[in-house]
């Protein structure tokens, strides 16, 4: 599904703990429902972007990609930040902030919890200190389904073998985040483990060892990384922008590699990959195989800065990979399948922020979207974004803006306007104007397709804030009256969603939510909807060593069309978006226990249903109207 991401305010939790109200970061993430249906959510990747900017920041070593995404700051404050240490030479207050124009007193009483001024170790010191300024860590994580499913019934003909144990571990270490080592390891519910077809343990591994800043070489990964360059049309990954975001966030920011170890067999590249280069000319080469497929991927990227302009190209390069016995004798081993290739800038023009990028397929297929942020007033920001992606186009490495998941067959206008309406309320609407050129998901024809969105935040007091959210879509749908040949029939969704957040004492914070969703057709006229209610209550008592997160949910929908969702806290490194369809209650308990080195999750959530006394079918089959989930988790730092 296609990610609204609003970034804004990650600063405020980083990563520490995902339990430290997340959902305030990813609230439109729960408006997937309303976007498009084709696309998958891989919210690993979202933990991953967050992870790269773990911890206080060093403004002497201030990386562009963390200074907007993490900081918020503007491309002109960065700019005005590089230029004074070039000029006065490396911070020693953080309050030296205040004489650096563009930065204004707010900014600095923002920045002081997030950033810390240290000088830049020398790469003689690096290696001295390798050990002792050091940090490690180990995420050892148990899930389980507590009821008898299906598929563990051996008298059943097919059936599994292993255990309903979905097991996984994550091991990082990072000196002084130069030399960084993650190793990770999964096993599926149903899976064997360390006997009969899984000998070897987990069935699936990964890792990365990543060095970065290292003279000329900027960073050098050799393992598992995903790449994010340019708005993302040949090689990206991010989803830290779309639809929906903030004004600020809605352009890409090129990360270029990123070194991961995912618990999941999602969608990376396994291989090597180096980036040279000074902060003016950069260079990056990368060579790996897509996980899980026999398709290899090799390409280069290379990009100038100078103040304000920033230009990069790229090209990837896709190929079949096919070493098995099957393949004929006179066949080669590898066989060219596509290239791609494209170009991207960026620049300010006084207040106004331009940026796109090009790119065009070895059969002549041509993509390109552009944009450009206007600060209209200081406390109104308009955001447009241009777009058309030929038919035919593909970019298998690629995730660019857009509303479809292949960035292919589609033409659009989109506009958002940001506006602060007083110190205690801020106005965010978006409307999105697209062609959908060829047949899609619940879609056999071309369609014109209108979404649109209004949010209100009020802030009543520091502890007190309340969003409103409506949401619109006007898009056609299959009709069903056909077996063979669905007719499209006029379909407009219209979604509110309440969220009430505040704390009645110190360290209780409780958040209500009401998200009510209407889809309504025409020829002949039908409407059906879906209802959500939760309440949700977080305790943090001892010094936060010890929390607490609860939530009860009653949900009703007339169909699974209607299902509604809402970020669900979680164990540290999981990220959960919970899926609510037909009628039933949804409850879950986080409990977080944490004193220096250690912690412990335990997470249990039950859905029960009331109008179904069967979940679920296959193997997955449960003959109850209810399924409990556990979670157990405990991780080290050192």
């Amino acid at each position: 599904m296609c990610i609204a991401i609003w970034f804004l305010g990650l600063s405020a939790y980083g990563q520490a703990d995902t339990l430290l109200h997340l959902d305030e970061v990813t609230e439109e993430v729960a408006d997937l429902d309303l976007l498009t249906e084709d696309q998958d959510f891989n919210g690993e990747e979202l933990l991953e972007e967050m992870e790269e900017h773990e911890g206080s920041l060093n403004l002497n070593a201030l990386s562009y990609s963390a200074a907007v995404q993490r900081l918020g700051l503007t491309d002109y404050q960065y700019y005005q930040l590089q230029l004074y240490i070039e000029v006065s030479g490396p911070l020693v207050s953080v309050y030296e902030l205040a004489a650096i124009e563009g930065f204004s007193e707010k900014d600095v009483g923002r920045l002081i919890s997030l950033v810390k001024v240290e000088a830049v170790p020398e790469r003689s010191t690096f290696w001295r200190n390798f050990f002792r300024k050091s940090r490690s860590s180990l995420i050892i994580r148990d899930s389980w389904v507590l009821e008898r499913q299906a598929g563990y019934d051996t008298a059943r003909p097919t059936h599994y073998d292993g255990s309903r144990d979905h097991l996984c571990f994550r091991y990082l270490f990072n000196s002084q985040d130069k030399f960084i080592l993650k190793i990770s390891g999964e096993k599926d519910a149903g899976e064997q483990f360390f006997q009969g077809k899984q000998r070897q343990g987990f069935d699936f591994y990964a890792g990365s060892l990543a060095f970065k800043r290292f003279g000329v070489l900027r960073q050098a990964v050799v393992g598992d990384y995903r790449l994010n360059f340019g708005q993302g049309l040949v090689m990206g990954s991010s989803l830290l922008s779309g639809r929906g975001g903030d004004v600020s966030q809605l352009r890409r920011i090129s990360t270029g590699i990123r070194a991961v170890a995912p618990t999941n067999e999602g969608d990376f590249l396994r291989g090597a990959a180096a980036t040279l280069g000074n902060t003016v000319v950069q260079g990056t080469v990368f060579a790996g195989q897509r996980f899980g497929t026999t398709t290899g991927a090799a390409g280069a990227d290379i990009s100038f800065s100078h103040g304000h302009f920033r230009l990069g190209g790229r090209a990837a390069c896709l190929f079949h990979w096919d070493t098995s016995s099957a393949r004929p004798p006179n066949a080669p081993a590898l066989s060219f399948q596509s290239l791609t290739a494209g170009i991207d800038y960026q620049t300010t023009l006084r207040k106004v922020l331009l940026f796109g990028e090009m790119a065009v397929t070895h059969l002549g297929k041509i993509a390109m979207m552009h944009g450009a942020t206007l600060p209209l007033t200081p406390v109104t920001h308009l955001a447009i974004i241009l777009r058309h992606y030929d038919t035919g186009f593909e970019s298998p490495l690629g995730k660019a803006f857009g509303a479809s998941s292949k960035n292919s067959a589609e033409s659009g206008i989109y506009v958002s306007l940001q506006h602060i309406v007083s110190r205690k309320v801020e106005l965010k609407t978006y409307l999105d104007y697209y062609h959908l050129h060829t047949p899609t998901y619940r879609l056999d024809a071309p369609a014109q397709v209108l979404d649109a969105s209004v949010t209100l935040r009020c802030a009543f007091s520091r502890h007190n804030l309340m969003t409103l959210t409506y949401l619109f879509r006007d898009k056609p749908a299959n009709s069903n009256e056909e077996p063979h040949y669905h007719r499209l029939r006029e379909q407009q969704q219209h979604r509110l969603r309440i969220l009430w957040q505040y704390s009645p004492l110190k360290n209780v914070t409780c958040k209500s939510g009401i998200i009510w969703k209407i889809t309504a057709y025409q020829q002949p006229a039908e409407r059906f909807q879906g209802l959500l209610l939760y309440q949700d209550l977080a305790v943090n008592c001892w010094q936060n060593r010890i929390a607490l997160h609860a939530r009860i949910a009653y949900f009703n929908t007339d169909r699974y069309d209607e299902r509604l969702y809402a970020y669900e806290d979680d164990v540290y490194y999981a990220f959960t978006i919970g899926s609510y369809y037909y009628q039933g209650i949804r409850g879950y308990l986080v409990l977080r226990f944490k004193y220096r080195f250690f912690a412990l999750w335990l997470r249990i959530g039950q859905t029960y249903y009331l109008d179904r006394q069967v979940v679920s079918s296959g193997l997955t089959q449960i003959d109850k109207p209810h399924k409990t989930e556990v979670r157990l988790q405990t991780s080290w730092s050192w």
